[in-house]
Parts: structure tokens; sequence; C-alpha cells
């Protein structure tokens, strides 16, 4: 194994049960079939899907301009493949970094090849300088890039250690970094089993998610952190800022619902 490679102490145990599948699963998972295979709007696959899947979206914060250069990177905790789903959503034609096995998932793998997702061998350390710098130049270009620096999912409940590598990309095209914070719930309170963990197939983390009743994304964008600082500074401010909504023991009080209230995936916090 890699020594680098982030590794998660989260395992599927760590992942709620939810609700027990049955014939409204069977139909969710055939709507995310059909809006991941549309080619004519693979933009709007990501709202299509959450919606599909019975997945409310709450947001918090103010969503930034994607139209100014650079563009923001967005930094966010990571804890299932939903989370890149509700960013693209609500933050249209960001470039997720994700891991270079996504390219060959099921029907997933053509969604993001053909939206541009940036694919990140992560068993190979010497290709990180490539993706860091493919990186930096989307930045300058405008595009906005988003980012997990725990290197891996984590059940939610308690947040990993946030790695600097590609906080570099943000040093290097003087662009600002928005700490994002994701949190799950449902009626019952926070859950983890949106959680896509350890060797958890992924269509057992669909089915999870598809049976749940009333899951509910919160999605808190945090105050931007401006150039000016090197990588580390950077990965430690925004692992602070993330921990105090995601480790929270109380509900966290939204303030403002961004410009996007009135896509039909997304309502405002109450």
């Amino acid at each position: 194994m890699n020594p680098w490679l982030a590794v998660s102490g989260c395992t599927p145990a760590c992942a709620d049960a939810g609700a027990v599948p049955g014939r409204r699963t069977a139909g969710r998972l055939a709507a995310v079939g059909a809006a991941l295979l549309s080619v004519r709007r693979p933009a709007g696959a990501p709202a299509r899907v959450l919606a599909d899947l019975g997945v409310t979206v709450e947001l918090s914060g103010d969503l930034p301009r994607t139209d100014g250069r650079p563009a923001p990177l967005v930094v966010s905790n990571h804890v299932s493949w939903l989370d890149d789903l509700a960013l693209a959503a609500l933050l249209p034609g960001i470039r997720p970094v994700a891991k270079a096995e996504l390219a060959h998932w099921p029907v997933v793998g053509a969604w993001a090849r053909r939206t541009g997702v940036v694919l990140h061998d992560r068993t190979r350390l010497s290709t990180l300088p490539t993706t860091v710098a493919e990186t930096a130049a989307l930045l300058r270009a405008g595009q906005a890039v988003g980012v997990h620096p725990e290197g891996t999912t984590a059940c939610g409940a308690r947040l990993g250690r946030f790695r600097p590598a590609f906080l570099q990309a943000a040093v290097d095209a003087a662009a600002p970094v928005l700490p994002v914070a994701l949190r799950y719930r449902t009626a019952a309170g926070p859950t983890t089993l949106a959680g896509y963990l350890g060797d958890d197939p992924l269509w057992r983390s669909l089915r999870r998610v598809a049976a749940a009743d009333g899951l509910v994304l919160e999605v808190h964008v945090l105050p931007a952190l401006r150039p000016g600082r090197d990588r580390r500074e950077l990965a430690a401010l925004a692992e602070y800022s993330i921990a105090c909504v995601v480790e929270a023991g109380a509900p966290v009080v939204s303030t403002h619902l961004g410009p996007a209230r009135h896509r039909p995936f997304l309502r405002s916090p109450r």
C-alpha cells in the first residue's frame, strides 16, 4: 500500500442502516440512471439526480461569483459521492477533483468524463504536481475547482486531517480558498447513512440513499480565505473553519439562502 495514500478510519459499519429498500428505491435508482445517461444536458444532471433520490440540499452562506479570475478553489469535507453532485448543482461549471478510478465506474464514469472532472491518480505520487498545475491553470482561467483535502471519505461525524498538497494550486494561481462544510441529517437528526466508506460497493451506498426518508444535505458556505498564505496555513485554516460546523453538537444556524433557492432540489433552512 502506498504510505502517502490517505486512509479513513471509517468503515461501512459507520453508515446508518437507513430505510429498508422497496419499490420506491427501485424507481429512484432507475430515474438516477436515466439522468446520468442524458447526453443533451449533462450540466443539469447533478440537480436532477439529487431530486430523483429525494435528497434536499439546504444552503447556508453566500455562493461565490464564478465569473472572476482567478476563480475560487472550493475546499470541503468528504462524506459521500453526493458531495460533488451538490456542489456541481449549486455551482454549475465547477470542476471537481476526483480519484482516477471514477472514470471506470458504470454510468457515473461517463458523466464524469463529459463534465470535465479532474481525475487524479492517488496511487502515483509522481502525478500530483501535474494535477496541481492543471488545477492552478483552471483557477487562473476563471474555472472554479472543488477539492477534498482529507483525501478520502469519512462518515461525517468527525473530520479527517486536511492535506495541503492541492492548496498549492490556490497559492500558485493567487486564488481565494472557499471552505464549504457538508453535513447530512434526517428527521431523526445527524446521519451517516450517506457515507461512502471503505470497501462499501457503490451499489450498496446508492441503495441506502435511495431508500432513505427525508435525507437533507446541509451546505454551509464559509468566509473565503484570501491569497497571501502558504498551502499549509490555508489547509489548517480551512480545516478549522469546516470542523467548527461539522463537529458542532448543536444545529448550525443558517443565515442566508443564496440565489439558487428557486431550484427544486434546494430549500431554505428552517
